[in-house]
């Protein structure tokens, strides 16, 4: 179900808070040199509703896009189980922005 959103300061602390933590497990894992770029995305869509409750959407879903490039014009996305971004630490990533007030889901 889509979700009413505005920019306003709820929704983008909520991305920035996303962000924070995205980019800090790529840190804390020493990945930051192997992946380029990874804009986190915050999106209108509220999963696992109940279809019964009538009550309007709250939550959002946040977008993961890791990539890998050497010039910035091309590249390739870091692939999940890969090298770049190994499981443990993109699970880290969903298990920890999915904690945050609002968030429905982490995709990627």
């Amino acid at each position: 179900e889509i979700t009413h959103t505005t920019l306003n300061t709820v929704v983008l602390s909520q991305l920035r808070q996303a962000d924070a933590i995205a980019n800090e497990i790529i840190m804390q894992a020493g990945l930051y040199r192997k992946i380029s770029q990874m804009p986190v995305v915050l999106i209108p869509v509220h999963f696992d509703r109940d279809p019964i409750n009538r009550t309007p959407s709250c939550r959002r879903s946040v977008v993961l896009r890791p990539f890998i490039t050497n010039d910035f014009m091309t590249g390739v996305p870091a692939v999940p189980g890969s090298v770049q971004l190994p499981l443990q630490v993109l699970n880290q990533m969903v298990r920890d922005i999915t904690k945050l007030d609002g968030i429905s889901r982490v995709l990627y």
